[in-house]
């Protein structure tokens, strides 16, 4: 009955894109209000019928597909509200319904946490951190296209199709840039800490730190990365395109870290 639930964000989602594909500016507040009663609905969802049993072990895969689903939504409702730029859930919202689609179709099956009591702590703690961090650099990495794209598009003075709001032409370039820069300074230290979390915790699990585990190697390349972006734009000033174009490696990275742990090396990460 849960995963049923699962349906009632997913449809509001999916409407939302019909309404905007009206292209008439006076629909396009509906588009904004079916978004954000989409966002409220996973929070019920998630409070409701999940709530902190939901994750106790074993936990099933599905809550946290849909757990992840839930944070990237959290992140682009606060960053459109504060930043008043309400075209951004045009473009992440995809990836929340991605989520949601996969959290509905994924098997019914449960992981268990094969570690003592007092790491299983550590390890959720670990995992929230590396989802607040990956998502916030999930918004850099579609921030990073959108700014590639419209960048292009004024160079090019060509009438390339981006999805636009009604009557707008482009995207300011400075602020894409700007908020680039604060989901890398705000997600970077969430995935550092989640990255030691794991490390921790992987050495726990297998009583050594001597195992090269491919998860570890994938997390340290794509830490690594990230980290020198960080330094070379807050002591190079490292701007525009360039940074753009790391934003989008890193997270690529990120995707394939993730497959890795979950999908190759399920044990690796501490799961049976």
């Amino acid at each position: 009955m849960l995963k049923e639930l699962y349906l009632i964000p997913l449809i509001l989602y999916i409407f939302s894109y019909l309404v905007f594909a009206l292209k008439d500016k006076k629909y396009y507040k509906f588009f904004i209000y079916l978004i954000y009663a989409g966002f409220i609905c996973q929070t019920i969802i998630f409070f409701t019928f999940l709530g902190i049993r939901g994750f106790a072990p074993p936990v099933h895969i599905d809550r946290f597909v849909f757990f992840n689903a839930w944070i990237l939504m959290l992140i682009v409702v606060i960053f459109s509200f504060f930043y008043k730029v309400e075209y951004i859930p045009l473009y992440i919202t995809p990836l929340v319904v991605l989520n949601l689609i996969i959290a509905f179709f994924v098997p019914h099956v449960h992981i268990k946490p094969v570690m003592p009591n007092t790491d299983k702590i550590i390890l959720f703690t670990h995992i929230l951190l590396i989802l607040i961090g990956d998502s916030l650099f999930a918004l850099a990495f579609i921030v990073s296209l959108i700014y590639i794209f419209q960048e292009r598009k004024i160079k090019s003075k060509k009438n390339l199709k981006i999805l636009v709001m009604p009557s707008r032409s482009g995207y300011n370039l400075e602020l894409l840039d700007n908020i680039n820069y604060i989901c890398l300074k705000v997600g970077f230290p969430f995935i550092t800490i989640g990255i030691v979390m794991g490390i921790y915790l992987s050495s726990s699990l297998f009583n050594t730190f001597l195992i090269v585990k491919p998860i570890e190697i994938m997390s340290l390349i794509t830490w690594l990365i990230y980290a020198i972006l960080l330094h070379e734009r807050m002591a190079k000033g490292l701007r525009g395109k360039r940074a753009a174009v790391f934003g989008i490696i890193g997270f690529m990275l990120i995707l394939a870290s993730l497959g890795l742990s979950f999908y190759f090396f399920p044990a690796f990460h501490g799961f049976e």
